[in-house]
């Protein structure tokens, strides 16, 4: 039967386009199906495109199919080759332990694969794997080979750099830009700070390559970049997997690859060493203040984060007290012309705010939100209960109409499939409501939240997260909390 299995294809790139394209894997699958007496069914091809192979979490489609599997609703996967299931052994063993777990057939034309077929000390799908896992790489080294001899040969790789522009591949200077640059080489070296870099840039009216304003990290990157000293370097970041997604990590500087006099300098050498080699303002290690509202807190004007900043005072005895303020991120990297200065809020007398007042709304709350998530998943179920046996019904109608020669096959069938995928939809959605985490787990998992709040001297950060939807901080310091529980 045709809803009995599913296929799967992928394709990553608009160059893996050209030799595997999506229609080339289902005519192949296709193929193979009706050879093996199988009945072709378009709704039975789940398509992952633009997505690369390496990143299990980020595929939709295979999901699909593995929940599918879990759901018993297919018997096998066919796909038109290992590399197109996965091209991570780790994600392509995991996925054959999934669907093999709950007896899906599993069917890889092109290596002949027949997992129905196999024994089980069988070592073809992991040599597959392996092969595929081994492509990935070798693709990657090549790629990173071609771009490396395009910099050899004075080419640009990657996003045009303020202060230049790009012609026939190569770098070439703006002399607008370039003037800015050097004005900031110039201010930096003659003891000005980032922020005063910023506020001058923008009280000037010059404007950024891609923002609205001049910010801090923008002065950083640029002071910092070797680019405008005529180097390029290759081989800064490196992609890894971490917990199914890819994550950019700065390699250390003994693996970077520099190509020195690579294109026109904006600023000589000595300017840039010297504004690298300078001494900052403090020879202290700065660290980053742990701040458990992150990602909560958010600025009442712009949006933005609300982030910390620590101020410092050195005592008579020579140590240092601290304190910690929250600001608007945005206005910490450009000041007023960023957002607004809010009032001085110190993060301490935040966090207590914060914790007074999820006490006072976990002892007013009563947790009556739970018999209200009960009532209306039961609505739910109850409509779609009665959906669900109003198309069966009609289902058995259309099959009378049909018996007394009312209406004719052709559209007695088309309107069968009709009703069929109505009536699958409507299961499916039944069976995502029927499994939903209960109320009585949201429960619990609120009243530990709570409870948490006792010992303040804790790490309350994942607390924080389980109550609070968003705290928005506005100008004067006052502040409007939204609980996941109201």
């Amino acid at each position: 039967m045709a809803e009995d299995y599913a296929v799967y294809v992928r394709v990553s790139t608009d160059k893996d386009e050209q030799i595997s394209s999506i229609e080339n894997q289902i005519d192949i699958c296709r193929n193979w199906l009706e050879r093996n007496g199988y009945e072709w069914d378009e709704n039975c091809v789940y398509k992952d495109e633009g997505i690369s192979g390496t990143l299990f979490l980020e595929r939709p489609a295979i999901q699909l199919i593995l929940e599918k599997a879990r759901k018993k609703e297919i018997s096998m996967a066919v796909f038109k080759s290992i590399s197109r299931l996965a091209r991570d052994l780790k994600d392509s063993l995991e996925i054959r332990e999934v669907l093999q777990g709950h007896h899906v057939r599993i069917i890889s034309v092109e290596e002949g694969y027949d997992s129905g077929k196999a024994g089980k000390n069988d070592m073809a799908f992991e040599l597959w794997s392996l092969f595929a896992a081994q492509y990935s790489r070798t693709l990657s080294a090549g790629v990173s080979a071609a771009l490396a001899a395009k910099v050899r040969r004075g080419e640009h790789i990657g996003k045009t750099p303020y202060g230049y522009d790009k012609e026939d591949g190569k770098l070439i200077i703006n002399p607008d830009e370039a003037k800015t640059i050097r004005q900031i080489f110039e201010w930096y070296n003659q003891g000005w700070g980032y922020k005063r870099i910023v506020k001058e840039l923008n009280s000037m009216g010059i404007p950024p390559k891609s923002a609205r304003v001049w910010q801090i990290t923008s002065i950083h990157r640029i002071i910092h970049n070797p680019v405008y000293c005529g180097d390029f370097v290759m081989n800064q970041f490196a992609s890894v997997k971490i917990g199914g997604h890819k994550k950019q990590v700065r390699n250390p500087e003994e693996q970077w690859i520099i190509f020195r006099n690579h294109h026109p300098e904006i600023v000589d050498r000595t300017t840039w060493e010297k504004a690298n080699n300078k001494v900052e303002k403090t020879e202290r290690t700065k660290i980053t203040p742990w701040n458990e509202f992150r990602g909560l807190a958010k600025c009442a004007v712009c949006g933005s984060n609300m982030v910390i900043v620590q101020t410092w005072k050195k005592k008579k005895d020579g140590s240092r007290s601290s304190w910690q303020y929250l600001k608007c991120s945005q206005y910490r990297r450009a000041a007023q012309d960023g957002c607004v200065n809010h009032a001085p809020i110190r993060y301490d007398e935040f966090r207590t705010l914060i914790i007074n007042q999820l006490q006072q709304e976990g002892n007013e709350l009563q947790l009556i939100f739970s018999s209200d998530f009960e009532k209306r998943r039961n609505e739910d179920l109850t409509l779609l209960h009665k959906q669900l046996q109003q198309h069966k019904t009609k289902k058995a109608g259309l099959l009378d109409l049909y018996l007394e020669q009312l209406i004719e096959k052709n559209e007695f069938e088309a309107k069968r499939r009709e009703i069929d995928d109505v009536i699958k939809n409507i299961e499916d959605r039944i069976y995502l409501l029927e499994n939903q985490v209960s109320a009585e787990s949201s429960i619990r998992s609120a009243k530990e939240a709570f409870k948490a709040l006792n010992n303040q001297e804790q790490d309350l950060y994942t607390t924080f997260q389980n109550l609070i939807k968003k705290i928005v901080v506005y100008e004067d310091g006052t502040v409007d909390l939204d609980l996941t529980f109201r």
